[in-house]
């Protein structure tokens, strides 16, 4: 039986979505379709509520650029005032211990963006709701099996605070969007750098790559990844510099005993690192891992290697999700992992390719990149 893990996902009002609904995603989804359809846009509003929830939403709306960077230019005022992101899915209870999925829904909307932003929430976990919230109404909170009204908390701040040990939770704390820039990711890290995950575009990857080595276990499986991804590859490690206390990356070949620094190393080698240290390096066991472009400098067989370690990395509480507008990255996709992108009239849209009439069967002599690059699947066309 194939999982749905997320049941539906809606977002208002954000950049070029106007108003998007897509539903029964599976944990690894793939967002295909052109240069400026919104695949981007879609991720960005993803880690806009991160931040919200995080954080608050005049943070969120800072980093985002501010108000005009974030409305959608197709809803004019007051619509255009007013945020909305609703996700329903099922995750596994952490208490059960057994696979079990339970049903949780979580509504946020933010209003008056422009002006103090003002949240109104609902959170319904296992059957039972435990977080009410209106615009300009007391926060009604469920803790135990008691009702509780809640003064005074800010009107910026998200309430699920009070919940954050639940799964949807975590899971909507920790969407993280991974946009590598390897030229960044090549060059040594000062020594007071993060040394807890990686960054966004990579650019502490050696600092990171340090603590792994600790690691038995998840050093080995990079270095046994890298190997079969780029061939020839020998031994990753990192070194401090004697002289200004960076730490660098190195690379050993095959045939050769000396070393190479990362900039001496293609791009699509450390893009290619940079994917498996942010996979397999993940700390919390609820989130989403958004990447975008995970072709970029790779051969396509290298490219096949990584979407089956990407496929088989995910799962319901721990989805990972990619854009793309490569057809070597759709050719290793299965139907019901491919999510079709296309702007109509300014707006973003978005449908699943097993939305339609055709399914694996009618696509066994062309492919799926060739019923996508055709546009026989609808959704527009790749370019």
């Amino acid at each position: 039986m194939t999982i749905h893990p997320l049941r539906n996902l809606k977002i208002t009002n954000y950049k070029s979505i106007e108003s998007l609904t897509i539903d029964k995603l599976m944990p690894f989804s793939v967002f295909a379709g052109a240069n400026g359809s919104g695949k981007s846009n879609f991720f960005d509003a993803l880690e806009f509520v991160t931040r919200v929830v995080r954080f608050d939403a005049n943070y969120a709306l800072r980093s985002h650029g501010g108000y005009d960077n974030v409305r959608s230019l197709k809803r004019y005022s007051p619509r255009n005032q007013r945020f909305a992101f609703e996700m329903e899915c099922d995750l596994p209870v952490p208490s059960a211990g057994n696979g079990d999925l339970a049903t949780a829904h979580y509504k946020l909307v933010i209003h008056d963006l422009q002006g103090s932003p003002e949240i109104e929430e609902h959170f319904r976990d296992g059957g039972t709701d435990i977080l009410t919230r209106r615009r300009q109404g007391p926060l009604r909170v469920v803790r135990g099996s008691k009702l509780r009204e809640i003064g005074g908390f800010a009107r910026g701040h998200s309430a699920l605070l009070f919940f954050s040990s639940r799964p949807l939770s975590r899971l909507l704390a920790n969407m993280i969007v991974y946009r590598i820039d390897p030229i960044r990711a090549k060059e040594p890290d000062p020594s007071d750098a993060d040394p807890t995950a990686l960054w966004e575009k990579g650019n502490n990857l050696a600092t990171v790559l340090q603590r792994i080595e600790a690691d038995d276990t998840k050093r080995e499986t990079i270095a046994e990844w890298m190997e079969m991804i780029v061939p020839g590859i020998a031994g990753i490690n990192t070194r401090r510099q004697r002289i200004d206390q960076t730490t660098a990356v190195l690379f050993k070949e095959h045939g050769t005993r000396k070393q190479f620094p990362a900039r001496l190393m293609s791009d699509g080698t450390i893009y290619a690192l940079c994917l498996l240290v942010a996979v397999l390096d993940r700390h919390d066991p609820y989130g989403i891992t958004l990447i975008e472009e995970p072709e970029r400098g790779l051969h396509p067989l290298a490219i096949g290697e990584i979407i089956g370690f990407l496929r088989d990395s995910a799962s319901p509480s721990n989805p990972i999700w990619l854009t793309t507008h490569s057809e070597s990255v759709v050719r290793q996709l299965r139907l019901e992992e491919l999510v079709l992108v296309d702007k109509v009239a300014g707006r973003t849209c978005m449908k699943r390719a097993d939305s339609g009439k055709l399914d694996e069967s009618d696509l066994a002599n062309m492919g799926l990149e060739g019923a996508w690059l055709s546009n026989l699947l609808g959704g527009g066309r790749p370019w």
